[in-house]
C-alpha cells in the first residue's frame, strides 16, 4: 500500500474548500454572465456598428441595401449585379462604402462615330461626345469638328460624325471680263447699234485658300490676284439720228430697226385657202400695208420702209416673230420680185 505524503493531502483539501466556499460563488457567477455577453457581441451589437445603408441605381431599378461590406465592388458582388467592360459606376471599385451612399451603375449602349472614311460601331456608356470619341481612339485636329460637338450629350440616334478640316493653296489662271463703252454716233440712226471695237478678256492668276471637308471642297477665298493680260473694253456706237433722205425727200423719224423683210399678197398661194383679202385689223390687203410682231413694231404705227416705201402696220402672222416683217403687194408677182432681203424700217411720230 502507498501512503500519500500528508502534506499534500491537506492542499487538496484546502482548494476544495475555496471553491465551494459559499462567500465566492456570486463573483464566479458574474464572471460567467460577461463571457455570455462577450460571446453575443459579434452576431448582434458589432453587426450593427458596422452596417451602412446605401443605394444602388440601375438603369431599370433602384434598390436600397443594408450592408457590411466594406467596398463599392464587394457590395456590387454580393447584389449580383456584373459590371462590363464598356458598363461604368460612378465610384471607383476599390471606393469604401459610407452610410447614405449612392452606387450608379450605367450599361454601355450602341454608338456610331463616322470618321476617317468607316464607321466605328461599339458599345459605351459614355454621357458626353468627347467622351465617347476618347474611347475610340478619336482626337479632332485644330480644325476639326464633330456633330454634334464634344461638349454636347451623346444625341439620341447614337450618330457621331468626326469631320476633318483641311486647308490648301490654289493657283487659277481666270479670264477678266472686259466691260463695254457706249458712245453716242449721229451718223447713226436713232435706235440702231454698231460695234465699233470687239471687247478682248484679260488674264490673272488668282490665289485662293481652299477649305476642304473630309476632302471636298466646301469654300475657297481669295488671298491675292495677279493681272498677267488687261482687259479690252467693247466699244458701241448709239445711233442719235432722227433725219434721213429718201428719194429727195427728208424722213423724220423716233427710231429705226433693221428687219429681215418678205413680200406677200393677199392670194391664196401667200394667205392660205381661207384668205378673204382683209389683215387682222380689218384692213384691206394692198400695198402699203405691213405684217409685224406687234411686240417689237406695235399695231397701227406709220413707218417707212427702205425700197418700199411708206406703210402702216395693220397686220400679223404666225411666222413673223421678233424683227421680222412681211411688206404687202397687190400682185403675186410683185411679191416674187421683192421677195426676202434685210432693210430699215423707220418708225415714223404719230
Amino acid at each position: 500500500m502507498t501512503f500519500l505524503n500528508s502534506n499534500f493531502v491537506g492542499e487538496v483539501q484546502a482548494l476544495r474548500r475555496s471553491i465551494f466556499d459559499k462567500r465566492r460563488i456570486p463573483l464566479i457567477a458574474g464572471f460567467l454572465c460577461i463571457a455570455a455577453v462577450i460571446s453575443l457581441v459579434p452576431g448582434s451589437a458589432w453587426l450593427k456598428s458596422n452596417s451602412r445603408r446605401v443605394r444602388v441605381v440601375l438603369p431599370d431599378r433602384v434598390m436600397d441595401v443594408t450592408t457590411a461590406k466594406e467596398t463599392v465592388g464587394q457590395l456590387l458582388t454580393e447584389l449580383g449585379i456584373i459590371v462590363g467592360t464598356a458598363d461604368a459606376v460612378n465610384f471607383p471599385m476599390d471606393e469604401r462604402l459610407k452610410d447614405g451612399m449612392t452606387v450608379s451603375v450605367s450599361r454601355g449602349r450602341p454608338v456610331f462615330v463616322r470618321a476617317d472614311g468607316r464607321t466605328r460601331a461599339f458599345l459605351s456608356s459614355a454621357a458626353t461626345v468627347a467622351e465617347v470619341l476618347a474611347q475610340a481612339g478619336i482626337s479632332l485636329g485644330p480644325d476639326d469638328y464633330s456633330d454634334p460637338g464634344p461638349d454636347e450629350p451623346v444625341p439620341d440616334d447614337r450618330y457621331i460624325r468626326v469631320v476633318r478640316v483641311t486647308f490648301r493653296e490654289e493657283v487659277v489662271t481666270e479670264n477678266i471680263p472686259f466691260t463695254t463703252e457706249y458712245v453716242k454716233d449721229p451718223q447713226l440712226e436713232a435706235g440702231l447699234k454698231a460695234v465699233r471695237r470687239n471687247g478682248q478678256s484679260g488674264v490673272a492668276n488668282v490665289r485662293y485658300m481652299v477649305k476642304y471637308e473630309d476632302g471636298i471642297e466646301v469654300s475657297r477665298k481669295e488671298i491675292s490676284r495677279a493681272t498677267v493680260k488687261k482687259p479690252v473694253s467693247k466699244l458701241v456706237a448709239l445711233g442719235t439720228k432722227t433725219e434721213v433722205s429718201r428719194e429727195g425727200t427728208v424722213i423724220r423719224f423716233v427710231r429705226a430697226i433693221e428687219v429681215l423683210a418678205t413680200g406677200y399678197c393677199p392670194c391664196e398661194i401667200c394667205c392660205g385657202k381661207n384668205a378673204d383679202g382683209y389683215t387682222y385689223t380689218g384692213v384691206p390687203a394692198k400695198r402699203g400695208v405691213i405684217a409685224v410682231d406687234p411686240r417689237v413694231i406695235p399695231l397701227g404705227s406709220r413707218v417707212y420702209v427702205d425700197g418700199y416705201g411708206f406703210a402702216v402696220a395693220a397686220d400679223v402672222g404666225s411666222a413673223i416673230k421678233g424683227n421680222r416683217i412681211d411688206v404687202c403687194f397687190d400682185t403675186h408677182q410683185e411679191a416674187l420680185r421683192w421677195g426676202v432681203k434685210k432693210v430699215k424700217v423707220y418708225i415714223l411720230p404719230n
